[in-house]
């Protein structure tokens, strides 16, 4: 609660740092295939080879890991879960769609919400703070956090951050 309370409130000073995107996408994704594996869950990536941001790494590493981490908890068995990053005009667009349950569009606009459970997620572990945290850490990147979502087809979690340089580029 503190560290979502810091993020919202724009107390927590950022520790910017101009890194790969895909590098760190990968790294996550990594983490996460054990996770995975235990429901044969795929996940499925495509990012491009160069795509730099300036951000706070530790804190990125948690935005996209608790969507990651959602996406396969909310999928069922032997699904798939995919995780892409594009560039798109002056943006990073990163994409992470699974196949679960999907969310009613009723409750679509709350799931940002401090504390809030949709209906059909009490029963899996959770606090419900996972999305808001995630919602205020990339608005404090001066980023965009989105998402789509179908009942019986999945959910669709879409994060734009601004672009920068890509790595290794000089006058980044």
């Amino acid at each position: 609660l503190m560290a979502l309370a810091e993020a919202e409130t724009g107390v927590k000073r950022l520790q910017l740092e101009l890194f790969s995107l895909p590098d760190l996408l990968e790294s996550v994704v990594e983490l996460y295939e054990y996770v995975a594996e235990d429901k044969n869950i795929t996940i499925k990536t495509a990012f491009p080879d160069e795509l730099g941001i300036e951000a706070d790494r530790n804190l990125m590493q948690r935005v996209f890991g608790n969507l990651i981490d959602n996406a396969i908890k909310y999928s069922g068995n032997e699904s798939v879960v995919t995780v892409t990053s594009v560039v798109k005009g002056d943006e990073a667009e990163i994409v992470i769609e699974d196949q679960g349950d999907g969310i009613p569009l009723d409750q679509l606009p709350n799931i940002w919400d401090r504390l809030y459970r949709v209906d059909s997620s009490r029963t899996t572990r959770g606090l419900g703070l996972g999305l808001s945290f995630v919602r205020a850490i990339v608005e404090a990147h001066k980023g965009a956090v989105d998402v789509e979502s179908e009942l019986s087809k999945g959910s669709r979690f879409v994060v734009r951050l601004p672009l920068k340089a890509a790595c290794g580029e000089s006058g980044g």
